[in-house]
């Protein structure tokens, strides 16, 4: 069973590597509002109600119509699909939340993958959404514009980062959302997703980032392939102005921006070949340089996702945001092994 259970999360998280797609970008046609119907007035997101017994996922999890074992927490959640305003546009994602009425804190949870490489599916929903709201919280995901039937073009951290963003205000139409307490979780690309919204925005409590990308020029160094596949394909004016624009995506370079209020949990593997170890190194000296609350654990001989730890990585991402963003406690922690 435990097998079972541990293939079921390596099959998600290997969902969330960077996957470089071998053609150009184009934008293609979204029927979001055929499908969901125009917003109305004051309108900020649909929701639609999934039962997850009849998706793939809940197939693979049940067994004789008992959960399997490590799952029991998934009768305890509601998984919704949703689509929200963004900028005007219509952005798709997924909402999970307990099922018993109550006043919950709130993570914003910041996909990996580009396009529809890394995309969200009711397994991300169940996995590893849901993981963190049955510990107590809303969660909230985008699969960002111009992926997975959103209209606009995907800008990997242009004007895409107000994809999230715009997850705020939608959050308040949430019943139950409790707005005043905000966390953030980025995995791989998701990571630079969420350092780039906490520059300058004090809102968000407290951060966790799985494998995430802090220095585009280290990332195009040791994969040549993502300047040509998806920086040049996604990132506007690239050829132009491309020092600009890796900088602007790169948390290494402007730290200092990051509010000294928010604590931020770094973690990574050791063999991660999607983002070297190097990226999460120097970001972890810039964080002491500038003083930023941190704790940054390195996980031994693990690769992306840190798969080989995922029990444990859970362990320490629910926690984190159970005490600094559900009970709001002062910074306290000590460099961890």
């Amino acid at each position: 069973m435990m097998r079972y259970k541990l293939f079921l999360l390596l099959t998600f998280l290997t969902n969330q590597v960077i996957i470089t797609a071998q053609h150009t970008h184009e934008t293609i046609p979204s029927t979001a509002r055929a499908d969901w119907g125009e917003f109305e007035k004051g309108e900020l997101l649909k929701t639609e109600l999934i039962d997850y017994k009849t998706t793939p996922i809940g197939k693979k999890i049940l067994k004789k119509d008992k959960l399997r074992k490590g799952f029991e927490y998934v009768d305890s959640i509601k998984i919704n699909r949703m689509v929200y305003n963004s900028d005007g546009l219509m952005v798709t994602g997924f909402v999970v939340q307990p099922k018993e009425k109550g006043n919950y804190p709130c993570i914003i949870y910041n996909r990996g993958g580009n396009r529809d490489m890394g995309s969200l599916l009711v397994g991300t929903a169940v996995v590893y959404m849901g993981k963190i709201a049955a510990a107590g919280f809303v969660v909230i995901a985008s699969n960002y514009r111009g992926n997975s039937n959103s209209e606009g073009k995907e800008e990997f951290g242009g004007s895409d980062v107000n994809d999230v963003l715009n997850l705020i205000p939608a959050l308040s139409q949430i019943e139950g959302a409790d707005t005043s307490k905000i966390g953030m979780f980025g995995i791989s690309r998701g990571g630079m997703m969420s350092y780039m919204t906490t520059r300058n925005n004090p809102q968000i409590k407290a951060v966790a980032v799985v494998g995430g990308m802090s220095n585009l020029f280290t990332m195009k160094r040791n994969r040549p392939d993502m300047e040509s596949h998806v920086y040049s394909a996604l990132i506007p004016n690239y050829e132009d102005d491309s020092e600009n624009q890796l900088e602007n995506r790169s948390a290494v370079f402007w730290a200092d921006e990051l509010p000294r209020s928010t604590k931020f949990l770094l973690l990574h593997g050791t063999h991660d070949k999607a983002v070297s170890i190097e990226e999460p190194r120097e970001l972890h000296n810039t964080f002491l340089e500038h003083n930023i609350n941190h704790v940054f654990i390195e996980y031994k001989r693990d690769n992306h996702g840190v798969r080989k730890n995922a029990e444990h990585a859970s362990e320490q991402i629910n926690n984190w945001f159970l005490k600094y963003v559900k009970d709001g406690m002062e910074f306290e922690e000590e460099e961890r092994d």
